[in-house]
């Protein structure tokens, strides 16, 4: 229990300003604010806390009393939301090509091919806005899926030549298999996950 509170200090949040973005329409967070769990290690959780992803800024973030804080993604190694109901895994440290480190993926499989999927908003200008309200500004979902394999990392896309010089022929060829055998369609994200789990099986 010491070395839990220890991590919860060294891994201290900063406070987070009121909302600094009250003019743009929608909201930075992936899902509103909700139960969850803070992964600070492998070993060390906090559980039944008050956490929603700022998928913008990519922190979570938590209430403390009345404060509001927030942990990047070097500081905790994850989080879980919803962990009662559809609990959804987040981890850090995977590194996403033209980003970096310094983002929470969901993690949808985990094995030899690890799928995550990287979700982000964005800023965009708001499709919405009166005639004369040009400069009004929106946030927009966005998300990314990637394999891992020991450490690479592969932006999904079902073009052949692509999947070919990541995968290799014969695991392309396994794809071409699974996917008519179980009738998948490789563009829907449940049909992918369920192709990363059965690769990782045929192992």
């Amino acid at each position: 229990m010491a070395q839990l509170q220890m991590l919860r200090d060294q891994a201290t949040g900063n406070p987070v300003m009121a909302n600094p973005y009250p003019e743009v329409k929608g909201s930075q967070y992936w899902t509103e604010f909700d139960s969850g769990t803070i992964i600070f290690s492998d070993k060390d959780t906090l559980s039944d806390v008050v956490i929603a992803f700022n998928a913008f800024n990519h922190t979570l973030e938590y209430r403390q009393g009345r404060e509001l804080m927030a942990y990047s993604p070097g500081k905790i190694n994850g989080f879980i939301l919803n962990p009662s109901s559809n609990p959804q895994l987040y981890r850090s440290g995977y590194d996403i090509p033209g980003t970096g480190k310094n983002r929470f993926v969901e993690v949808l499989v985990d094995g030899d091919y690890t799928l995550v999927n990287h979700k982000y908003k964005k800023m965009i200008d708001d499709p919405g806005a009166t005639y004369g309200s040009q400069r009004a500004k929106a946030f927009s979902n966005a998300e990314d899926l990637y394999v891992f394999k020991d450490g690479e990392a592969f932006l999904w896309k079902t073009r052949k030549k692509i999947m070919v010089e990541y995968f290799g022929d014969e695991v392309y060829k396994t794809i071409n298999e699974l996917s008519n055998k179980y009738n998948l369609d490789l563009k829907e994200k449940a049909d992918i996950r369920r192709l990363i789990m059965l690769l990782n099986a045929d192992k």
